[in-house]
């Protein structure tokens, strides 16, 4: 969910499109339009195709133990604080 309300631009919809609009724009104000006009195509990318997210556990000097229980559910973490 996005909000846009704080900043200067026109949003509207025309034939299916969703379409941005900004009068007397310096380049702050046109990179602020081109921020707004690259998260509405993620949002919309976000929709139409599914996101999966890919962890991976990483430790630095103590090994941590990772098992996934309730089938696939719940991660349970182990030694993550270093005791064994």
């Amino acid at each position: 969910k996005r909000d846009f309300k704080h900043l200067p631009i026109e949003l509207y919809t025309c034939s299916g499109e969703v379409r941005a609009k900004m009068y007397f724009a310096k380049s702050k104000q046109l990179s602020m339009l081109r921020t707004v006009c690259s998260h509405i195509s993620n949002l919309f990318e976000g929709v139409e195709k599914k996101f999966q997210y890919k962890m991976r556990l990483v430790y630095a000097h103590f090994p941590i133990n990772a098992t996934i229980t309730n089938g696939g559910a719940t991660v349970e973490l182990r030694n993550f604080l270093g005791e064994k």
